[in-house]
């Protein structure tokens, strides 16, 4: 039985079932080529929901990532969550100021049917070959944790 907390996210991972993750994975094939995109590998890790266990929820997540227009990144993420897959796309903004030691940091937001929690808000940490986003909503905050897949 899926418990009440965790109906949105099985119904927004349903509706990644839906549509075809197969766009994910030629991307993510392409980029093992690309000189443009990079490919991550990791997990997400709920903050505030936790597994039967005690556990946080969590699962396996991949991006490949682009550069965005002024300076931003764009991330295309594959998320397991059980037995069930989602894909989607956000732009992360360049945070204002200097880098420091070669890391890059980006913010960014984005809006999706209350249902699965309305806006999501990402801080984002892009240091060498690890990629660190906390993200919250009203639903649910946490982290990717993400480390390049070398070509």
């Amino acid at each position: 039985m899926i418990r009440r907390w965790n109906l949105p996210l099985f119904l927004m991972l349903l509706m990644g079932l839906c549509t075809s993750c197969s766009s994910f994975h030629s991307r993510w094939k392409a980029a093992a080529t690309s000189a443009t995109e990079q490919r991550w590998e990791g997990k997400w890790t709920s903050e505030k929901h936790h597994a039967p266990l005690g556990g946080p929820e969590e699962g396996r997540l991949r991006a490949v990532t682009e550069p965005a227009p002024k300076g931003g990144l764009t991330a295309h993420f594959h998320a397991n969550w059980l037995i069930f897959a989602s894909d989607y796309s956000t732009t992360f903004q360049p945070k204002p100021g200097p880098r420091r030691n070669g890391v890059r940091e980006f913010s960014g937001t984005q809006d999706l049917p209350k249902l699965f929690g309305g806006t999501y808000h990402y801080e984002t940490t892009w240091a060498g070959d690890q990629l660190t986003t906390h993200y919250k909503s009203s639903y649910d905050y946490g982290t990717f944790s993400l480390h390049r897949v070398q070509r």
